[in-house]
């Protein structure tokens, strides 16, 4: 009498309509190719996933530019408060920043980009239905209200180290143009370094110190072709020769307190705790109990906002 391989008997033994509804019931959406919502980015893309999960708003996936901005675990100061600042930057003219919610450069480039205006998008490893890192839960429960995150593994999708890489390729096809803030040499950003050449797309890094080991990555893109990003207004100019309709660069440039319309009840205790004063990053973090990351991100859109403005690295309100 045949016998059904192990692997076969578990996938008999599994119960898809559990399966379906637990997506269901934590709000997951699943998207299929044939499926409106499903991103058109991905319709022609050589590796496009053939089912793809959503927490959020898919909506948020398509009908604006986006930036992918990506880079170590391990930031230095000067690529939290970048990366932090390009997100605002990014997302108060309408670009959504698209990120792996990862510790380090993709929290603070979300940490910007929350309440800031375009929608974010997170890309991730595991299944919806948990947090990872679980550090990073209360910025994954802002981006999923304010735009979306995506998987390509189902709700119970473990973690394994092999996800990452193969989830990077996904986060590059999903962005027009991919921006790296500081990365070590052959650091994990150059998984999605890679996937954006091979389809063709922008690849931008931030220049860094040739003292530091979190600017070898960055300055060796530089060297093989990378163009440079020392603000926000350098990504426009990429968009736009990738034919995307974005606004002048100068509008950022300005900073004209124009381009964030409303503080967020977030930003407003912030913007209440500076003060007329400068005021160094590490007495702001004792002082509100922020990371490093958050308190930037804030700081950022404030100063979008022509509320708070930075001194030689010291902060004060306006």
């Amino acid at each position: 009498m045949w016998a059904a391989a192990p692997e076969e008997a578990r996938v008999a033994d599994i119960d898809v309509t559990a399966v379906w509804q637990r997506h269901l019931d934590l709000g997951v959406s699943v998207l299929l190719p044939g499926n409106e919502q499903y991103p058109e980015r991905l319709r022609n893309d050589p590796q496009a996933p053939p089912i793809l999960f959503c927490l959020g708003d898919p909506g948020a996936l398509s009908g604006r530019p986006t930036v992918a901005i990506v880079g170590t675990r391990a930031p230095t100061r000067y690529g939290v408060g970048v990366a932090a600042q390009l997100g605002a930057d990014l997302a108060a003219v309408g670009v959504s920043v698209v990120s792996g919610l990862a510790l380090g450069i993709d929290t603070a480039a979300h940490e910007g980009a929350c309440d800031a205006g375009a929608p974010p998008i997170g890309v991730v490893a595991n299944g919806l239905e948990e947090p990872y890192p679980r550090r990073n839960a209360r910025l994954w429960a802002r981006v999923a209200m304010a735009g979306a995150i995506v998987s390509e593994a189902p709700v119970g999708g473990g973690t394994e180290k092999w996800r990452f890489p193969v989830r990077n390729r996904l986060l590059a096809s999903l962005s027009d143009v991919v921006v790296v803030v500081e990365s070590r040499h052959q650091g994990g950003s150059r998984h999605t370094v890679n996937a954006a050449v091979a389809r063709g797309i922008s690849v931008g890094a931030v220049p860094g110190s040739i003292r530091s080991p979190n600017s070898e990555g960055t300055n060796a893109l530089l060297g093989e072709g990378a163009f440079p990003v020392c603000s926000a207004g350098d990504i426009l100019v990429a968009l736009a020769l990738e034919g995307a309709t974005v606004p002048a660069p100068s509008m950022i440039e300005n900073n004209s307190g124009v381009l964030l319309q409303e503080v967020s009840d977030r930003d407003r205790e912030l913007y209440n705790m500076l003060v007329p004063d400068p005021t160094s990053l590490d007495d702001l973090v004792r002082s509100t109990g922020l990371t490093l990351p958050e308190l930037c991100g804030g700081l950022e859109r404030l100063a979008q906002a022509g509320l708070a403005r930075d001194v030689g690295g010291w902060w004060e309100r306006v």
